[in-house]
């Protein structure tokens, strides 16, 4: 229930405050006076559209705060415990808007995204526009009006629908593609198989192709390698003059002195181990050139092995050998995953099968109870519109079948026969706008019997009546509010003579600025108020209104 509300720099509203509490609420005024206004406002606390026009002329930002009282909306509850948001009874909400576009929504004073703000909005307040009885003239929203009406229990079963409808649907997508799969699969793993043998008879090695490029280079330069190798061991080792046989001299030279001192005897010991390393390099080189081998065979052979890398490596993207080994892993991945397809098919088809036999079970059981619910919401629709001054209208609701969906096999459609006689028409046909807000209303009533959102607001749902009709429209507003919170914005002084509370909104200006402001009206101020609504002469129009009141 709405405690309070709190409004500032919303269009003429600089800053405005109100109270309420259980029963009917009317807010009554002037045509233009702003009443939808405050309509604007709370649509805005509840998560609706943050319009930058809402803000005042002159003002950079615009806020709406409500206190609400939810000891008796149980929903709302668990789902601040949930949001760790809970904070007993009493819950504020706010909203602020400002000239960059930007806004912000609070609960408790913890800042919430727009989604999760409301989730806990539409457990708090239904608010129906003037011209929302013109959605009746929708059979696409026939279904909503008639699930509504019914209880928890149905609202399970409509939630379980859906939660089967989208597994089973998830799952035929996924059957979907993974046929797509298996019909590209064929040419595919041709493709794949064909990589895979062309890799592995390359049994190629991670690093291989460096290798082969230094073993290319040395046959390529085998004369000059020889020539080197062969011109080194002549001076060192294998000439007339070696540089070995002249270090064995100089060492033998030194040999007789050494024992005179000690730098000699160094000298001949580092000459002696000159040569000893002289003579290991010349047998290195003669062993060396004792290995060259010129094969040209071999060298055909690593660079056809080269060229047969290259050749690989800017196939698959410029790889190196070993990036090519990996892709070879790759491919005996996804050809394993081509080969196992057939097996997910057969099983991905059981579990459709499955999901499927398991939503047309919940269909069909939701079906069933739509037609138990369609009975019973015919029964009360006629009750109620007996009681809206339309006794003798048959109301039938009937359930045309329509391709499986989250909400079921089948649609709603709405028929009204007004008069006693008559065939059934669909409401778009017949209905006039002041037996469409009776409809409405009637809708809201047989709504309001069931559990739901403990506010409700009828933004001059009242259009197109009058006289005895709207006598009993007031009255059925008045039996809603013994159920739920409700709020009015009326034209109709019937309405507001049977109001547990009645406001006054109306604007002002100061010399400066107008505002538009909202006062509680009470005693002659009231009288006052529908008066002016009755018209015609000041002093009879109190009198009529005094006798309304007394007899509300």
């Amino acid at each position: 229930m709405l405690v309070s509300l709190t409004i500032r720099n919303i269009a003429l509203m600089d800053e405005m405050q109100a109270e309420f509490s259980t029963g009917l609420h009317v807010l009554t005024g002037e045509t233009g006076a702003g009443k939808s206004i405050l309509v604007d406002a709370v649509t805005l606390l509840l998560g609706g559209r943050a319009q930058k026009e809402l803000i005042r002329h002159g003002e950079e930002k615009a806020r709406v705060e409500g206190v609400f009282d939810i000891s008796d909306c149980p929903a709302a509850q668990k789902l601040l415990k949930e949001q760790e948001l809970d904070e007993g009874n009493e819950l504020i909400l706010s909203r602020e808007i400002t000239l960059s576009g930007r806004s912000s929504c609070r609960v408790n004073g913890t800042l919430l995204p727009l989604a999760q703000y409301h989730q806990l909005t539409d457990l708090l307040m239904d608010i129906h526009g003037q011209h929302e009885h013109q959605s009746l003239m929708d059979e696409k929203k026939h279904l909503g009006y008639l699930d509504a009406s019914g209880d928890e229990a149905h609202r399970a079963l409509l939630e379980k629908a859906q939660a089967d409808f989208n597994a089973w649907n998830d799952c035929r997508h996924e059957l979907d593609r993974l046929k797509k799969q298996s019909a590209q699969a064929g040419e595919r793993m041709e493709l794949l198989r064909i990589r895979r043998q062309e890799l592995k008879k390359a049994k190629l090695v991670p690093g291989e192709e460096e290798e082969l490029a230094k073993e290319r280079d040395k046959y390529r330069n085998m004369e000059k390698i020889e020539s080197g190798l062969r011109e080194a061991f002549e001076q060192v080792y294998g000439g007339t003059d070696p540089a070995a046989e002249a270090l064995r001299a100089a060492a033998g030279a030194l040999q007789p002195i050494e024992g005179l001192d000690d730098a000699y005897a160094s000298l001949h010991s580092r000459l002696d181990a000159l040569y000893y390393e002289a003579e290991d390099i010349g047998l290195t080189l003669r062993d060396l050139l004792d290995k060259l081998d010129a094969d040209p065979d071999r060298l055909e052979a690593v660079q056809s092995r080269l060229d047969l890398i290259r050749r690989l490596s800017r196939k698959y993207g410029g790889i190196t050998t070993g990036e090519m080994a990996e892709k070879l892993i790759e491919i005996e991945k996804e050809l394993s995953s081509f080969e196992s397809i057939d097996d997910d098919l057969e099983l991905l088809a059981k579990k459709e099968k499955t999901l499927a036999g398991q939503y047309q079970n919940t269909a069909a059981l939701l079906t069933a109870r739509r037609q138990e619910l369609a009975r019973k919401f015919e029964r009360e629709m006629e009750a109620q519109l007996c009681d809206l001054n339309m006794a003798g209208t048959t109301f039938r609701v009937t359930l045309p079948p329509c391709p499986a969906g989250p909400l079921g096999n089948e649609t709603a459609a709405f028929q009204i026969a007004p008069n006693r006689g008559e065939e059934l028409q669909p409401l778009s046909k017949i209905a006039s706008g002041g037996e469409l807000s009776r409809l409405m209303l009637a809708i809201k009533s047989v709504a309001a019997q069931r559990v739901g959102v403990p506010s409700m607001i009828f933004d001059e749902i009242d259009t197109g009546i009058s006289g005895r009709a709207a006598q009993v429209v007031g009255e059925k507003m008045a039996a809603i509010a013994k159920e739920r919170q409700v709020l009015c914005v009326t034209h109709l002084q019937q309405i507001a003579a049977l109001a547990d509370r009645h406001y006054l909104v109306e604007k002002s200006f100061d010399g400066e600025r107008t505002r538009t402001q909202l006062t509680p009206l009470n005693g002659e101020a009231r009288v006052n108020e529908i008066a002016r609504m009755l018209g015609g002469d000041l002093e009879s129009a109190r009198a009529h209104a005094r006798e309304m009141l007394k007899n509300k």
